[in-house]
């Protein structure tokens, strides 16, 4: 089993547990392969989270660089254990403005030694943040001009020019902007603007589909997926939607589907982790959402050949029989006691 995709509280302020009790538990689980993907260093202030922030931006931002660097170290020693499980480093890069994305290239290639790949991840859209909490989201809509469409638009606008410059292995989270899509919000479903839930073409924000409702989402979205599959690119089955209680992971079943259409799409697997308790969560239900509800045939993964990394894939019914199960379920029911 695999994830492409992990956080600790070493290295990012909203993290749960230590590098080491995560790294514990996916050699517990008996997890094949366990990839490190800290977040790269923010270079502007503004995008500094509340729990980042001291009150001096320039020492915030240099403790993300030592953070950073610490992390580079630290993986480096955990891969060169020896464990069964393969660890792989990487980090999550941020798409926030042309700036980061530029400084994700630089980055990449003087850590080349040590980055093997990176996750290519939106988590401001106009420079807010869109998964921090159901505040922050509503500040994005309202940068928006308070329309759901927009926001949506300026996401998919935003990631295209983030995987065109970086073109990054793995895409993170396709969809993340659903994760705050509140059953409190209202939209008006032909113009997307916010509306009260009296309003003759009400839609609840958590109920909208995007793609049936506006068609400008669905070309921006496909060809974003186009663009993955031109270049190899692999978009990650997501468990941390499931985990903070949506109905999916990400992608939704509407993007997933929609990029199971495209040909050359691969998709992988990662639980997104930030503590212990996230290592492999909700992957007994994301097996059901890949097997029944999207219905893939294979499920690719990354593997390393004495530093060289390449794509591998295995049959979903393949995926049924790993040993990881009985392990991972053991380990599920010894928590439960």
């Amino acid at each position: 089993m695999h994830s492409h995709h992990s956080h600790s509280i070493d290295y990012v302020a909203h993290g749960v547990d230590s590098l080491e009790d995560i790294v514990a538990r996916a050699v517990k689980m008996q997890f094949k392969l366990y990839c490190l993907t800290e977040h790269m260093p923010r270079l502007d202030p503004k995008y500094l989270y509340p729990e980042e922030i001291t009150g001096k931006s320039d020492a915030d931002l240099k403790a993300l660089q030592e953070k950073f660097r610490g992390f580079l170290e630290h993986a480096s020693e955990i891969k060169g254990r020896g464990y069964a499980t393969k660890f792989i480093i990487g980090t999550e890069v941020e798409g926030c403005d042309t700036r980061h994305i530029a400084y994700a290239k630089e980055l990449m290639k003087q850590n080349s030694g040590v980055l093997q790949f990176c996750i290519g991840s939106m988590h401001h859209v106009n420079g807010v943040p869109i998964d921090f909490d159901q505040r922050e989201w509503l500040r994005a809509l309202e940068f928006a001009g308070n329309n759901l469409k927009r926001l949506v638009i300026d996401y998919f606008e935003q990631q295209f020019v983030m995987i065109s410059e970086l073109r990054p292995l793995v895409v993170g989270h396709f969809d993340l902007f659903r994760l705050y899509c509140s059953k409190e919000v209202f939209i008006d479903s032909t113009s997307g603007q916010k509306v009260e839930h009296t309003h003759p073409a009400a839609v609840c924000a958590a109920e909208v589909s995007f793609i049936d409702l506006w068609p400008e989402i669905k070309m921006l979205a496909l060809r974003n997926i186009k663009l993955i599959a031109s270049y190899g690119g692999l978009i990650e089955i997501n468990t941390s939607g499931l985990r903070k209680k949506l109905r999916d992971p990400y992608p939704g079943r509407e993007f997933a589907m929609l990029a199971k259409s495209v040909e050359g799409t691969r998709f992988v697997l990662s639980d997104d982790a930030h503590g212990v308790a996230h290592v492999g969560v909700c992957y007994n239900q994301a097996l059901y959402y890949i097997d029944s509800v999207i219905q893939l045939d294979r499920l690719h993964f990354i593997e390393d050949a004495g530093g060289v990394l390449s794509v591998n894939s295995l049959s979903v019914e393949d995926l049924k029989r790993q040993p990881f199960w009985d392990s991972y379920n053991a380990v599920l029911q010894e928590d439960s006691r």
